[in-house]
Order: C-alpha cells, then structure tokens, then sequence
C-alpha cells in the first residue's frame, strides 16, 4: 500500500481564462473556479491523519485490481447510462444474477416518502437471510443532476435495521458481490485491510456498500458519515475522476464561523455548497482530493467533531464509477 500523500493546487476564479491542465470544479449549475496540480508533498502517517479525522488519500492503491475488473467496470458503466435513460433497475439487476441461484427475487417497491429513490428490489439469499434489498436511487434531488447510487442492505430504513444484524448485514454484503463483482477490487485487497486495522486498532469489516456513478455537473454537496457503530468509509474509485473537498468537523466550523454547522440554515448551505471563495479556501489548504481510477479516499468518523465532512465534484465529460463501503470493527468469527 501506498504512502498517502497531498497534492498541491494552484487556484484559478472561474472568470479566468483556464490554465493548461486545469480542473473545472462546477456542480449543479455554480461554477466554483479552475485548480491545476502544483506539486505533491509529504503527508502524516495514515494513523496520525485518522485520528485528527483527516482524509487519507491513497493513490493507485488499487490500480491492478481495477484492471483486473476491466470489463465488469465498463459494464456496469454501460447499466448506469440505461438507467439514467430509464432502464427498468429490476429487471437490469435479476438479468445479472440468473445465474446465481443462491439469490432469489422478492419483489420491488418504491418509499414514495423519498423524493430520490427510483425503485428498491428486494431479494433472499437461499437458506440464510431474508428481506435483503438494493435501492436505485439519484443523489441529488435536483433534476439536473443525473448521478445516481445503488445501496444494499436489509430490513426497514425508517428503523435503521442495518445496525442491528451482523448476519444480515453480512448477506447482502454477499448480494452486492454477486450484482457487481468488481467490488471485490475494494472488500478484499489485503494491503487496504492491513492498513485500516492499524488505523482503527481492530480487525476491519467493510459493509453497506453503495455503487455511484457521478453523472457530468453532478455530485454530493457537504454532509458526513457518522452513523453508529461506524467507525467511517472507504471510497474507490474505479472509472473517471471525482474531487472531493474533504476535513474534520471541528476544521470545518473553523472555516465557517460565525455560521453554525449544528444549525443548518439557507445561508449556511448556500456557504458550504455553492460558495466559490470557500471552495478556494479549502483547496489552497490542501484539503482538495481529485480521485482517479485506482484511488481509495478514506474518511474516518471517530467522533462527531473529528467526523470527515466531504462533498463531491464529478469531473469530466462521461458519468464515473466508484464505490464506498462502511467500515465497522469486525470480530474473531466473522
């Protein structure tokens, strides 16, 4: 596993003319300026960064695992452009498992209480569990942001039953394998897992693991994942390029202040997400990661001030592809 470094980015307003090179950073509509990579400079030691909650950028990490998955890559790649063209999920989804006979449909259904969610088709795994589902969903709920997920997990959402079952948990961990088996390229690279262990000072398991495909424009304004038991995420990318501005809560606030991050507010997300200077801030600070095929982002989420918050750019001219898995201490057992 590679030693996790930062690069450096100079910064360039949208009114500029661009530089060579240059990265436009435009999501929903705002253009948040143009950034060119500068230089790449030694970083902490991956446990010193997950402990202040920082994000561990480690590039290429994965790149012989995603050559190895070249074709599973570029067709799922092809199932996201179908679906964004109005594919139907279910019957995309079952036409990849007809020959796995150990998963067995169950229906689908759509919660028309989220605005985002598409359709969610729930399936068994023969002789182990039950009420496991993949939800297809958009990840904005702007009409026009066409990127898109693809979350497996179990049991009700509204209850928050994904917490409280290893064993099913574990299942339709198994279920999204066998959907898409270039998940594999993350769940079962051994440097990574060795890595993660010495970060979190336990054995690792890697589970709610969602799909992304990051349509042109698109992506994810700032939020965090501290959920409970989860101890943060691992993001990879496998097809295209993201940037992500990432930090710790307690930084975030910092870069924010007098704004509230525990109140949030129309002037508050109107700062965090379609505000140019503090796009700028966050990236002359280091705090800017562009994601490339083979690169893995880790957020941890320790506690709620040294939680990763990120947010997303798709980068680009096609929808990427990419993952990201909750990371939860495992046991001897399991």
């Amino acid at each position: 596993m590679r030693a996790p470094a930062i690069v450096e980015w100079s910064w360039h307003t949208a009114a500029q003319e661009p530089p060579v090179n240059a990265l436009a950073l435009v999501r929903r509509g705002v253009h948040h300026g143009f950034v060119r990579r500068r230089r790449i400079v030694v970083s902490a030691r991956p446990e010193e960064l997950w402990r202040r909650g920082e994000a561990i950028h480690l590039r290429r990490a994965l790149s012989a695992g995603v050559r190895s998955y070249a074709r599973e890559i570029a067709a799922s790649t092809r199932l996201f452009d179908r679906l964004r063209s109005g594919g139907e999920f279910g019957a995309e989804l079952w036409a990849r498992l007809e020959e796995r006979p150990s998963i067995l449909p169950a229906g689908s259904s759509v919660d028309l209480g989220d605005p985002r969610e598409i359709e969610k088709v729930h399936a068994d795994l023969r002789n182990h569990s039950t009420d496991l589902y993949a939800k297809l969903s958009w990840v904005s709920a702007d009409p026009e942001d066409e990127s898109l997920r693809i979350r497996f997990s179990f049991g009700s959402e509204r209850l928050d039953d994904w917490h409280k079952d290893r064993r099913r948990s574990q299942a339709a961990d198994r279920f999204a394998e066998l959907a898409f088996p270039e998940i594999r390229v993350l769940g079962k690279d051994r440097a990574l897992a060795r890595l993660l262990e010495k970060c979190c000072g336990s054995r690792i398991r890697m589970s709610e693991r969602i799909v992304y495909s990051n349509a042109p424009g698109g992506g994810a304004h700032f939020h965090h994942d501290l959920e409970v038991n989860q101890l943060g995420v691992a993001y990879a990318q496998l097809q295209g390029a993201t940037a992500w501005l990432a930090l710790p809560k307690w930084r975030l606030a910092e870069f924010s202040a007098p704004l509230d991050l525990e109140r949030p507010d129309a002037r508050l997300d109107r700062w965090l997400n379609s505000a140019p200077k503090l796009t700028r801030r966050l990236a002359e600070a280091g705090l800017l990661y562009v994601m490339r095929a083979g690169d893995v982002l880790l957020l941890p989420s320790p506690s709620g001030d040294l939680a990763a918050w990120h947010s997303v750019f798709a980068m680009g001219k096609r929808p990427s592809l990419s993952l990201s898995f909750g990371l939860f201490a495992s046991t001897e057992s399991e």
